[in-house]
């Protein structure tokens, strides 16, 4: 009986220390690395474009503006959120991370953030359409512009969580031509 007990539980390490050295095989979460990273830097654009829509919003009168390039801007925040739920869409059907719960729940959240962000940006299109850029600041998409950054950011510190609990919360810059690949 003991015997039996101590090869069980031996059974059950050797089987705990596989899939642990799987889990820190460089190749293991390359696809979540990639999708992760993707997430990241849509994410990142969408917030700096809602960013530089404020600040152009505030331009004086005096200056010329388009609305043209009100628009570039607001597509760019539109188009990076959309990529970021894209990737996070693709990382979410992976069977492992479907199981993860708090993953699911992570995500989840992340895409919340990120509908109010795009329902904002909806309205700072809509004024910006009914703006005259010469007018000087308008309010409204002073407003939108600040609620879709703090929305992103809310996702950003959800991203942050997500990554982590991946064990992918640092994403490695490529080794340079002829170096050896970094190893964990």
């Amino acid at each position: 009986m003991k015997t039996l007990k101590m090869m069980i539980g031996l059974g059950v390490m050797v089987s705990a220390a596989t899939a642990w050295a799987q889990q820190d095989q460089p190749y293991f979460h390359a696809g979540w690395k990639m999708l992760g990273a993707k997430a990241v830097l849509e994410q990142n654009h969408a917030q700096g474009q809602a960013q530089q829509l404020y600040y152009y919003n505030q331009i004086p009168k005096t200056e010329p503006k388009s609305k043209d390039d009100a628009k570039a801007m607001v597509a760019g925040i539109k188009q990076g959120l959309s990529e970021s739920d894209k990737a996070l869409d693709k990382l979410k059907a992976d069977p492992e991370i479907a199981r993860n719960k708090e993953a699911v729940a992570l995500i989840d959240s992340i895409k919340k953030h990120h509908a109010k962000a795009h329902e904002v940006c909806g309205m700072a299109e809509e004024a910006c359409e009914k703006h005259h850029p010469d007018a000087g600041p308008n309010e409204t998409i002073q407003d939108c512009c600040s609620d879709m950054w703090h929305e992103i950011d809310a996702a950003k510190a959800d991203m942050a969580k997500l990554l982590k609990l991946l064990k992918i919360d640092k994403l490695e810059a490529p080794p340079k031509k002829g170096a050896a690949p970094a190893k964990k």
